[in-house]
């Protein structure tokens, strides 16, 4: 997955970033492999804005198609599936 394809609110750590010019510039705004990021908005056709702890740091769509993420699954139940209050 890349981080293109991540939803606003979506969680991923970063998993490959392209070599280097672009990867020494992402490493300089802290982005390296293993940082965990959050997907805060997307803009039609244009750059994606994520977090970074209190950071908002906007990847273009270009790079944003060459950085490779993993989803992060918080354990959040899927809709509908709700857990007990009792259990």
């Amino acid at each position: 997955m890349t981080l293109n394809q991540l939803s606003p609110g979506q969680r991923a750590s970063l998993e490959e970033l392209p070599q280097g010019l672009i990867r020494s510039q992402a490493v300089r705004l802290g982005l390296m492999p293993g940082t965990e990021i959050t997907c805060v908005q997307k803009l039609p056709k244009g750059p994606v804005i994520i977090r970074k702890n209190y950071q908002q740091i906007a990847v273009g769509a270009a790079l944003a198609d060459q950085i490779t993420v993993k989803e992060i699954d918080e354990g959040v139940p899927k809709r509908g599936k709700r857990p007990s209050r009792w259990a």
